[in-house]
């Protein structure tokens, strides 16, 4: 209908229309068409059409053909202040045009049982839109959920590995002050020993590369005891520190950048480390008596290379004069008188 020769009443009728029509019916598109419109019609929407009669007497079945053949395809509704005729409500029926009733005090209800059923549909429609819109909240917040307590433990696990990492270099540094230590002290022996007997190096070498100590406790580091174990590894550990100060002592201190040099004590570090893993250190729990022995043979095979580098850093042995040998008597001259 025109907008022209509307008053106030009509036009608060039509907004409550409207909100009837987005609330109600879920058709949230739906809107006022407005003063000044080309269409015969109150309320549109992308599927919806609509008139809205604030008028005293009951609207008939033309009104309704009029908004019917506006409508086209779209869903056709009526709202009505002063109700229907009964002829209006079975073409209505017909023809599928929802009929709704309204009052002044701002309620509206259906008219006929196909307004009745897109009352239900929309119902039906909103409880479905509002299962799934609080699936997808659901899911999101337990994603959000999920994702904070990844962050989390991810946070947790880099803390923890920072730890870890801390706690392993500040071990590492333990264990090379102490094998600094020792090797300095080993060395300053082994230079006061060589002070009262110059063959003291030459001897410690000797006795070390006919040591058979470190050979026995690899054969039997499988059959070792767990009370055994640690007085074995001891033992080891004391010879590999005694060539680290015979190495020491015989490589000059301008032959401390040479790769032969780096290269025994690489070899020396290697051989304390496969002897600290068999002795448990930095280990939480039992060390297995297979990787005890393993690391064993390992420092086995260092020390054989060890010994051998310190066999040919000695100096050669230096030869004494050779004595004259003493002329016969009867080949010397006689004395003068």
């Amino acid at each position: 209908m025109s907008a022209t020769g509307k008053d106030p009443q009509w036009r608060d009728a039509e907004r409550f229309a409207e909100r009837h029509a987005r609330t109600v019916l879920a058709r949230t598109d739906v809107r006022v068409t407005g003063p000044g419109s080309a269409v015969e019609l109150d309320l549109v929407g992308i599927d919806f059409a609509g008139r809205v009669e604030h008028r005293r007497s009951p609207v008939g079945r033309s009104d309704l053909e009029d908004l019917r053949a506006a409508a086209g395809s779209f869903v056709a509704v009526f709202y009505s202040r002063s109700g229907f005729t009964k002829t209006a409500v079975l073409w209505a029926q017909e023809h599928r045009v929802a009929l709704f009733g309204y009052t002044d005090t701002g309620y509206a209800c259906p008219a006929n049982p196909w307004a009745a059923e897109l009352v239900q549909r929309a119902q039906a429609e909103s409880e479905h839109q509002v299962r799934v819109s609080t699936e997808v909240v659901a899911r999101r917040a337990t994603w959000a959920r999920q994702e904070a307590e990844r962050r989390e433990r991810e946070a947790i696990a880099d803390e923890l590995r920072a730890e870890e990492d801390a706690r392993r270099a500040s071990e590492r540094r333990r264990i090379e002050r102490v094998r600094s230590e020792t090797l300095l002290s080993r060395t300053v022996v082994l230079l006061l020993q060589l002070q009262v007997a110059p063959g003291a190096l030459t001897e410690l070498v000797g006795r070390l590369a006919d040591s058979t100590i470190v050979s026995a406790v690899a054969d039997s580091a499988d059959r070792l005891s767990m009370a055994d174990r640690p007085h074995a590894v001891t033992l080891v550990r004391s010879l590999v520190d005694d060539a680290a100060a015979a190495l020491e002592v015989l490589t000059a201190p301008a032959d401390r950048d040479t790769a032969n040099y780096r290269t025994s004590r690489q070899v020396i570090d290697r051989a304390l480390d496969a002897l600290d893993s068999a002795d448990g250190v930095g280990v939480t729990g039992h060390v297995a008596p297979e990787d005890v022995a393993l690391q064993l043979r390992q420092a086995e095979r260092c020390w054989r290379a060890l010994v051998g580098e310190l066999t040919k850093a000695l100096p050669p042995p230096v030869l004494g004069t050779v004595p004259t040998p003493r002329r016969p008597r009867h080949l010397t001259s006689p004395r003068t008188v």
